[in-house]
């Protein structure tokens, strides 16, 4: 068997779709879905419009003129210059699509109606959600930023809202468009009917900022823009920046770090008192940071158990200890620009990484109605007519997967949930929502932290209604066991017999410890695919540090590239925490792949996450042109003019330009935001409001799919795409601490009244906390 039929999506067939006719932002979002398959094996033949690919000319460009964007959205694939306005290059795509398992394409597509009506599974990338008219809207990425109400986030609160450097909108909807491909491809191989994927990137935008809406529900006023007002601060130092950043926890250790007498007064023993009090915190902390590098800075925070983040720009990623120790950068021969540097897709999966192949040069103009024998190259070998015969693909299922009355793309899949927080819980809350039997295990001496970050009020109970929590834990049973004991492991282990998926984020080590790592459940269930997501990644030399969301804002590259320009860099805050949003988007999509190679092989994987990678990878064409840059405000290489500006109301609005327009701040400030957007999308302009958490919540065409209502009539974040034009299903609301303890212990373990009683009289099973441990 080579290396390429031994990939995990070897044997599936994909068909990319690029329309030149599209915004930037879509392209951008199909071609990174396809990308990610094409790296794990799949065949994608990319189908480029006549001239091709608009991206092969966009910026940023690499030494000998090859674009960098193009270069890193395009590896692995083959690809066909189509004419698709003429009959025999839609007869050619036809027959391709015809035989292909999935097409991806942009709405609004000049073929779309072709793409959705063959036998392959459509996925399809879209700007805004199906309530909006808005197939001819102009759109730009900064648009989405604004309407799904990120850019409210990101900023001081007197000064105008930013976007995160990057293509912070089209990069995680390419995320959830592989993920929901990939829960097409696993229905597929079950049997089942592969529902049509839809993805919109103002819905997917929105649900990567939960927490705005979910903070307006909470107390009727939304989180926004902190800057200089956050406890989350970026300060300078000898050789650049650093990320203050610590927890309720740490602030302790913080300010022994720092020992300056000041941080002694009582004024910041609390989060309340150190806020009110901001300045005079800053001007404490900021001397102790000024004289020393970013480095000694971690190293010394690090020894502390402080998650202070040093401040990476992209080219500087590409040297940094922990990178190069776990192969995350890989070196790939181009003919014109020799050895380049790219970030391998962001997980190891048992050990190994997914080396990609160079991008495809344009192919001659071909619309005769056969595919050249010149495609007949790498993977599977294309016919005179352009089909791709699938090879038959063996599924083994498992035992308990026949005969489930649930259809859903991961009906009969069983998942062990030690996630917490976003990272972890709501990858399998993804899962959850696929249909999969998702089995939380929590203890009454550890909750998950969201019970308690999000606590609402002191009665009892208190531990069963936070918000945060029934976000990121819908459709999910719940049991309570002490991992300490070693009672409750066994009663983890035989579960663990029993699932096909764990899902854990524990800080590294502490599922080894209590001899229930990957090396022990998968002796007891060789079947088991086993996700370990963490901020750094499983190995390398920094495996053990401590981090926060916005620590990783600054180690991946992001927080270089966001800001205002000629200004210090800027993070995301503490009511994001953008990377923590974004790495459940890809890692469901990988678990779905590595459970849908498990069925047809019988083995399991041990999948390695870091958040920190997934975050670097949005940045994957800077990293390649190893980019040196600072933060840019709200313009974009290739765009004429892009900011957000203030209206008379006192709202903002994000606006992008295809040629200068001196007078648009002037045109803005003369009219209500409303008025202005509804004017400037008349001319033809993407424009958007800058949302926030409250508009959220009052934009109908918004909800329904990415916020929805569980059967308590509590606010749930629901799915960030659409399966045959449907959103989320919600079954069950967010378990209570051990609600399904005794249900899920007697169906898959056969335990009786008995053997449940001693283990609720002994502890290992519980439904309260733990007096004095939370």
């Amino acid at each position: 068997m080579n290396e390429a039929s031994a990939l995990p999506l070897a044997g599936f067939h994909i068909v990319e779709v690029n329309d030149a006719k599209v915004p930037l932002c879509l392209r951008l979002a199909t071609s990174l879905a396809a990308k990610i398959a094409a790296d794990l094996g799949a065949d994608v033949l990319k189908i480029e419009p006549a001239g091709g690919d608009p991206v092969r000319a966009a910026p940023p460009l690499l030494p000998q003129g090859e674009s960098a964007l193009f270069q890193f959205l395009n590896t692995s694939k083959r690809s066909l210059q189509l004419d698709l306005g003429s009959e025999s290059g839609r007869g050619t795509l036809a027959r391709l699509v015809e035989a292909a398992d999935v097409v991806l394409f942009e709405e609004p597509a000049s073929v779309a109606s072709m793409l959705r009506t063959g036998k392959a599974t459509p996925v399809e990338i879209a700007a805004f959600p199906l309530e909006m008219d808005a197939a001819q809207r102009p759109v730009s990425e900064l648009a989405i930023q604004a309407l799904g109400g990120l850019m409210h986030m990101v900023g001081e609160p007197a000064r105008k809202p930013l976007k995160l450097g990057g293509h912070q909108a089209s990069y995680p909807a390419g995320l959830t468009a592989f993920t929901g491909l990939m829960a097409a491809l696993a229905a597929r191989d079950a049997g089942r009917p592969a529902p049509s994927v839809r993805v919109s990137l103002a819905e997917v935008m929105q649900w990567v900022n939960w927490k705005a809406a979910s903070g307006a529900a909470a107390s009727g006023t939304s989180p926004g823009r902190e800057g200089r007002n956050s406890e989350f601060q970026v300060l300078p130092c000898r050789d650049g920046h650093v990320a203050v950043v610590y927890t309720v926890t740490q602030w302790p250790a913080t300010r022994a770090l720092v020992g300056d007498p000041r941080l002694d007064d009582p004024k910041f023993n609390t989060r309340t008192g150190r806020r009110q009090n901001i300045a005079e915190l800053y001007a404490a902390l900021a001397p102790w940071f000024a004289d020393k590098t970013r480095e000694e800075i971690q190293k010394a925070a690090q020894a502390k158990g402080v998650p202070f983040g040093p401040i990476f720009s992209p080219a500087e990623l590409l040297q940094t200890e922990q990178y190069v120790a776990r192969g995350f950068l890989a070196d790939m021969l181009h003919p014109t620009e020799g050895t380049l540097r790219l970030p391998q897709l962001p997980v190891q999966w048992n050990g190994r990484s997914f080396s990609p192949r160079p991008a495809p040069d344009l192919s001659p103009p071909h619309s005769n109605g056969e595919v050249p024998s010149s495609y007949e190259g790498e993977g599977v070998k294309t016919g005179p007519t352009g089909s791709m015969p699938p090879p038959p693909r063996k599924t083994s299922a498992p035992p308990h997967l026949n005969g489930e009355a649930n259809d859903r793309p991961l009906a009969g899949i069983r998942v062990l949930d030690f996630g917490l927080l976003t990272a972890g819980a709501n990858t399998s809350a993804m899962l959850a929502d696929l249909g999969a039997d998702v089995i939380k295990i929590e203890s009454g001496a550890y909750l998950d932290p969201f019970r308690v970050v999000g606590k609402i009020d002191n009665d009892d109970g208190w531990w069963n209604r936070s918000p945060q929590f029934r976000f990121t834990n819908r459709n999910k049973r719940g049991l309570a066991l002490n991992l300490k004991d070693p009672e409750g492991q066994r009663v983890i282990r035989e579960l663990a017999a029993k699932c096909d998926v764990v899902v854990e984020n524990f800080r590294r080590g502490v599922l080894d410890r209590a001899g229930l790592g990957y090396k022990e459940l998968s002796a007891i269930n060789p079947r088991l695919v086993f996700a370990a997501i963490s901020s750094q990644g499983d190995t390398g030399p920094e495996r053990m540090n401590v981090s926060f969301g916005s620590t990783l804002d600054a180690t991946s590259g992001i927080a270089s590239l966001t800001g205002y320009e000629g200004e210090e860099p800027r993070i995301s805050g503490m009511d994001v925490n953008y990377p923590d949003q974004i790495v459940s988007l890809f890692a469901t999509g990988i678990v779905i792949a590595a459970v849908t190679e498990a069925r047809r092989t019988g083995k399991g994987a041990f999948l390695d996450f870091s958040q920190r990678e997934v975050a670097s990878f949005t940045l994957g064409e800077e990293i390649l042109a190893a980019a040196r840059l600072a933060p840019r405000g709200n313009t974009e290489a290739g765009v004429a003019q892009q900011d957000s500006y203030k209206c008379a109301d006192g709202r903002w609005l994000a606006v992008t330009l295809d040629a200068p327009d001196p007078s648009m701040a002037d045109f803005c400030a003369s009219k209500p935001r409303d008025a202005a957007v509804t004017a400037l999308l008349a001319r033809g302009i993407a424009a958007a409001p800058c949302f926030d958490g409250n508009d959220l919540l009052r934009d109908t065409a918004l909800q329904g799919v990415t916020l929805v209502r569980d059967e308590n009539g509590g606010l749930v974040k629901g799915l960030p795409y659409r399966l045959g034009g449907e959103g989320l299903v919600i079954e069950r609301p967010a378990p209570d601490l051990g609600q399904h303890t005794d249900e899920v212990l007697r169906e898959l373990l056969g335990y009786d009244d008995t053997c449940l009683k001693q283990l609720n009289d002994s502890g290992v099973t519980s439904t309260t906390p733990t007096i004095g441990e939370v």
